[in-house]
């Protein structure tokens, strides 16, 4: 039973706790609203096939001429009107913001470079979940997503092959840890770095090389172009356009 004397005590100290606990979670969220710095990066993974049918295995393509039929995919470009963050923090408020570009970025994938510095100053904390949504597009009829490469033809020489998403998108990838904890840790006083990478080869890997044989071929400039397209080769074009959505990952480092 408490006495008289430890009631007082009780009285006295409880405001004095209460105001300590209420520092503490004012620091606590405080330091949850500090900013950390993150840049955002832009790359690709190449792709490159050989036909390994039967039929080229003596050494002829689908023409009968000599050599097998190949392609590689190592150069792209993205146009991106905006970024769009929604970040679920462990502590602290939920983090959400869409970017306010002056003009879209241009990232040139094949040389992770783009015209510009892209970078946020995101609230601090551990994140159970980040989702970044890439807003494809521009006023300026720039085709939003351009791959080039390659395509070796048998018996003819390699001509250009180029794929174009012509749309104006929005891409959403779940974003990920750069170690073996999913979780993603922003701290105040470290820069991070989002790398946002497209993979070729989850586009390209199911198109059978052979597949290319039989495509239409424009002339563009005076050059002869494998072009696929909403408007050329547009069989090929839906099979690699539905595939868009697995062809994106973001590591936060």
């Amino acid at each position: 039973m408490f006495n008289l004397f430890q009631m007082q005590k009780l009285r006295i100290f409880w405001p004095i706790i209460a105001i300590i606990l209420g520092v503490f979670s004012s620091c606590s969220k405080d330091e949850l609203a500090l900013p950390s710095k993150v840049y955002f990066h832009f790359g690709m993974t190449p792709h490159s096939d050989t036909e390994n049918e039967e039929g080229f295995k003596n050494g002829y393509g689908s023409a009968g001429q000599p050599g097998p039929v190949s392609f590689t995919i190592d150069k792209g470009t993205l146009v991106v009107a905006a970024i769009e963050f929604d970040g679920k923090r462990e502590q602290g408020q939920d983090v959400y913001f869409i970017s306010d570009f002056p003009t879209p970025v241009v990232a040139k994938l094949h040389e992770e470079g783009t015209q510009a510095t892209v970078d946020f100053d995101i609230p601090q904390g551990i994140y159970k979940r980040i989702d970044i949504s890439l807003h494809l597009g521009n006023d300026h009829n720039d085709i939003p997503l351009k791959l080039e490469g390659l395509f070796n033809r048998p018996g003819l020489g390699p001509v250009t092959i180029r794929f174009e998403y012509p749309f104006d998108d929005i891409l959403t990838i779940r974003s990920t840890g750069g170690g073996a904890n999913q979780e993603i840790t922003l701290r105040k006083d470290q820069p991070s770095t989002a790398m946002i990478r497209l993979d070729a080869g989850s586009l390209f890997r199911l198109i059978n090389p052979a597949v290319f044989m039989n495509a239409d071929i424009i002339v563009e400039n005076g050059q002869n172009i494998l072009e696929i397209s909403n408007s050329n080769n547009r069989n090929i074009f839906n099979q690699i356009a539905a595939r868009m959505n697995n062809a994106f990952t973001i590591v936060f480092e």
